[in-house]
């Protein structure tokens, strides 16, 4: 097989060469045998597209078997029918466009293909998996401010990694911006109310520290009953210090409150307590946990990590009192390494081939976080809020990036790394409008009062079905998910509109790609609660030419 490193923009972009891919390899979805054709044996020649290819084959295996109807399996099978002859048609040799910068002595035809399958099929693995489960899909979508880190770190500003933590209440997060050997550097406060980044600490002076006023580390961070965030510096050469902050800038604390004393003798303690200690007595480990486990997180009955099994590859695997065996979550690359767990126990978020995925470990039950690109190198989770109902990752490019959408392979590529805050439903329950500005209140079931808000199933045996919320920064404001799915022809689109009386019109936007027509489909809510739906704009790019989102709904939750 042609093994390859290829140097190009969308490389990055589109869940190419990545740690998963190369761990988990896997062959295509057909024998490789039996291929006459040259795209095929296309495929099969080159590892990635072939890992592609077989992944793809899985989550279509997924896709039929989820569902039991026999007009939707014929739906899945045509769609899948359609794309493959779409991907040998696009990517076939004779008409994919030359492209330069093959490192294995590939002509720029054949790049060109190569380049052309990398890119089409990580949309339509996350299409499978969509039908396979509906993603999870955040109620709203924060992205910190660049602007700030890039004239802070004029020469670092676009690759560093970060850490963050949330205020009890949720109204700041405090962001660390590492250097280049994962060690915080500066911790920023993050208001997502306002939008506002400011600095919350001074820098580490790095390697050098010549004299007493050099900063090694921060190595603690508190949240004071103040509402102001405390962090400590260590001085090698001279007294540590804390720096307390708010968004209005940071400073030297000469007193600290007592809280804030408390809180730090508390967690100096817990941190002697955990140095290891051969002969105190060894905690009851879960089952299959060893001394090749990493980044233990324990949430609502279950404990959850990272197993190392050697060679750059990991298992994430979760375990609760009475398992005898360690449930698998999914295999990977040492991104793995970096998962999230939800503390209520119910939702494991790590990198996957459709963005970032979530699993319940108690039923397995995986789908993808809407709203996230596909690639481990790409989107990466960082924390959650104590409560699990924000979710912090960082992704390239952008927060409204998603893995269902078509890649450009022309594009340019976009390597900056942003700090993204998803807000998510409260597990196992409907989605509720949450405003972003202040304190987030505490949940309430305001769905039922609104009569737009909820889900929506086709009242005339059709496969339409809807989702509408309230916009979290504009509440006036509808968003509307809309999904056709009849036989032969699917297509989703996301509208937003305001409500007049009993009816809206619902036009589609993308900020990425402001070259795709605007969908727009009227909406209409008569007084037996019946939703209909009519196309008054151009909304083919969704859903092709065959059919539309024209239909009546009722309200399924």
């Amino acid at each position: 097989m042609i093994r390859h490193t290829v140097v190009s923009a969308v490389m990055c972009c589109a869940l190419m060469l990545l740690p998963t891919a190369l761990a988990n390899a896997s062959g295509p979805g057909f024998d490789c045998a039996k291929a006459t054709r040259q795209i095929d044996k296309a495929i099969c020649a080159w590892d990635t597209v072939g890992s592609l290819d077989g992944r793809m084959a899985t989550a279509y295996t997924k896709a039929i078997a989820a569902h039991n109807d026999e007009a939707a399996i014929a739906s899945v099978k045509a769609d899948q029918k359609a794309w493959l002859s779409e991907r040998d048609r696009r990517c076939a040799l004779k008409t994919v466009k030359p492209k330069e910068g093959s490192e294995d002595g590939l002509s720029p035809q054949q790049f060109g293909q190569l380049m052309c399958l990398q890119s089409i099929y990580p949309p339509r693995i996350a299409q499978l998996m969509d039908l396979a489960a509906p993603p999870l899909a955040p109620l709203d979508v924060k992205m910190v401010p660049i602007e700030p880190l890039k004239a802070a770190y004029p020469d670092d500003w676009r690759q560093p990694g970060y850490q963050a933590a949330f205020s009890p209440d949720k109204t700041l997060m405090a962001l660390g911006v590492e250097d280049s050997a994962g060690y915080v550097k500066q911790v920023w406060l993050y208001q997502p109310a306002s939008g506002r980044l400011a600095v919350a600490s001074p820098q580490t002076d790095g390697d050098r520290t010549d004299t007493p006023k050099d900063i090694s580390e921060l190595n603690l961070w508190i949240w004071g009953d103040d509402g102001r965030f405390y962090v400590r510096a260590r001085r090698p050469l001279g007294e540590d210090s804390v720096f307390g902050a708010d968004m209005n800038g940071y400073a030297e604390m000469r007193e600290l409150p007592a809280d804030v004393v408390a809180k730090i003798a508390a967690q100096d303690a817990a941190h002697k307590a955990a140095i290891y200690d051969p002969n105190a007595p060894k905690p009851k480990r879960p089952p299959g946990f060893n001394d090749d486990s990493y980044n233990k997180q324990d949430g609502g009955s279950f404990t959850t990590w990272a197993q190392n099994k050697g060679h750059g590859s990991f298992d994430l695997k979760a375990a609760r009192a009475g398992d005898e065996e360690p449930r698998m979550i999914a295999s990977g690359g040492w991104e793995i390494e970096n998962f999230q767990f939800d503390p209520g126990g119910t939702r494991v978020f790590y990198n996957g081939e459709g963005g970032l995925v979530v699993t319940d470990p108690d039923t397995q039950a995986t789908r993808r976080l809407k709203g996230t690109r596909g690639g481990a190198l790409e989107v990466r989770p960082i924390n959650m809020s104590a409560d699990g109902d924000i979710l912090v990752y960082w992704a390239r490019g952008t927060c409204m990036s998603d893995a269902a959408d078509e890649i450009n392979p022309d594009a340019d590529d976009d390597s900056i790394r942003r700090v993204c805050l998803a807000y998510l439903e409260a597990a196992g329950s409907a989605p509720t409008p949450k405003p972003i500005s202040g304190t987030l209140p505490a949940k309430a079931n305001t769905a039922l009062a609104d009569p737009w808000v909820g889900k929506w199933a086709g009242s005339d045996n059709s496969s339409l079905s809807a989702t509408i919320r309230r916009g979290a920064a504009k509440p006036d404001y509808l968003v509307i998910d809309l999904v056709a799915g009849m036989p032969g022809c699917s297509g989703a689109v996301t509208l937003y509109g305001k409500p007049k009386d009993n009816a809206v019109l619902g036009e589609s936007y993308d900020p990425n790609n402001r070259g795709i027509p605007v969908c727009r489909v009227e909406l209409s809510l008569d007084r037996k609660g019946v939703l209909t739906t009519e196309v008054v704009g151009p909304c083919t790019f969704y859903h092709g030419g065959s059919c539309g989102f024209d239909g009546s709904m009722t309200r399924s939750e």
